[in-house]
């Protein structure tokens, strides 16, 4: 499983279960000189996209977990995984790329968010995480998850 962004890990939230077994998400918060694309951590094909409205705080911040966002959901081969792209202070603007049903491939570009942002992404029970709070990770290119 590649990472979905660029920038540096926030945080790894353990969470509850879940019908898919127990949910594990990593927050990215990509600083303003990152590359603020949003790609496909895994294979799979879009399940669905829901925009949602909300704040603009600062993405490195707890509360931004209220911002405006869009969250794409994908189903793969080891179940379903989201992909949340969060607007941050400067952001105006979410754009997603990809449509309800469209197959993509692991690396494949889904969207772009305009200036320091966040993405969450979900990790699929049984994957193994590579990466920790406060790690670097490259768009598409770092492996933040392995099954294990």
């Amino acid at each position: 499983m590649v990472s979905p962004a660029s920038g540096r890990i926030l945080r790894i939230i353990e969470g509850k279960e879940g019908e898919e077994g127990k949910e594990r998400t990593i927050s990215i918060f990509m600083h303003l000189y990152n590359l603020h694309v949003t790609v496909a951590p895994l294979d799979g094909v879009v399940r669905g996209i829901t925009p949602e409205r909300g704040t603009y705080k600062p993405a490195f911040m707890r509360i931004s977990d209220f911002n405006t966002k869009n969250t794409i959901v994908l189903d793969t081969r080891y179940g379903a995984i989201k992909v949340v792209q969060i607007a941050g202070f400067f952001t105006r603007r979410i754009k997603c790329e990809v449509e309800e049903g469209q197959r993509v491939s692991k690396g494949e570009r889904m969207g772009k968010i305009c200036f320091g942002s966040r993405v969450d992404v979900s990790v699929p029970e049984g994957f193994e995480l590579c990466v920790g709070s406060g790690a670097r990770v490259r768009c598409g290119k770092t492996v933040i998850a392995v099954l294990s």
